[in-house]
């Protein structure tokens, strides 16, 4: 006779109680002890992320001083993508959590800072009605030496709180660029020019979506990202991130 999902699930609990009596689970910067394990660092921790209030730029997700006609970081670009918004400034303490999600395994980080932004979203009346969450994709290189994607962990943090389903097989990447860190905007345009394609037209035709990745540095990537959903008849796309740097 198969368990019931009522006896799988006291099961869980039970094991995930006893664990915690052995390895009680902790701040992942602090090591403070936590009581939610639905969260990855804590309350004092937690205060050191920077939300990005209004102003800021609907098209680019620029922080502005006060609200503008003209955006100074928009000035000269040509954006695929039709909104972009950032939930936090890429400080000290986000970058320390980035940098254990992207390099020391721990793809939870990621589900973690994707339900804060899906919080952020939520009180964001701008943005409009999302209908799935694209994840930018690495090459498959770069994703096994990794073992996941981190974009892709943040999607299904926002998939987590919203309901909003996650396109993860939907756009790949079709060369295996270097890293943007270290080039010039320009040199960041050109690493990524026709890099995407899009595997699953009939998921984005006609759709509003969002592509999700962890930092908006100057929107090269996301861009490129963008431009192929619309060739392959995407709606709508957006931009949604967890930091801006």
């Amino acid at each position: 006779m198969k368990p019931t999902a009522q006896f799988i699930y006291t099961l869980r609990t039970a094991g995930r109680t006893a664990l915690d009596m052995v390895y009680p689970p902790c701040c992942v910067l602090c090591k403070a002890r936590i009581f939610d394990e639905r969260r990855a660092v804590c309350d004092d921790c937690g205060s050191g992320l920077l939300s990005i209030d209004a102003p800021y730029c609907e098209r680019c997700g620029q922080p502005l001083c006060t609200p503008v006609t003209s955006c100074p970081a928009c000035t000269g670009r040509t954006f695929y993508f039709e909104g972009a918004f950032s939930a936090f400034a890429f400080n000290r303490p986000l970058q320390d959590l980035v940098h254990l999600l992207k390099y020391r395994n721990r793809p939870g980080i990621g589900r973690f800072l994707g339900s804060l932004l899906a919080k952020r979203v939520e009180q964001e009346p701008g943005i409009p009605h999302i209908t799935g969450v694209l994840p930018v994709p690495l090459h498959p290189l770069r994703k096994r030496e990794r073992g996941y994607n981190q974009s892709a962990c943040i999607a299904r943090g926002i998939s987590d709180e919203t309901g909003i389903p996650v396109l993860e097989n939907v756009l790949g990447r079709n060369r295996n660029t270097p890293t943007q860190t270290s080039l010039s905007l320009e040199a960041r345009m050109a690493n990524v020019e026709g890099v995407f394609e899009v595997a699953q037209p009939d998921a984005v035709l006609g759709a509003t979506v969002s592509l999700v990745d962890d930092i908006f540095t100057t929107g090269a990537t996301i861009n490129s990202c963008a431009r192929a959903l619309l060739l392959a008849g995407a709606g709508r796309v957006f931009a949604l991130t967890v930091a801006r740097a």
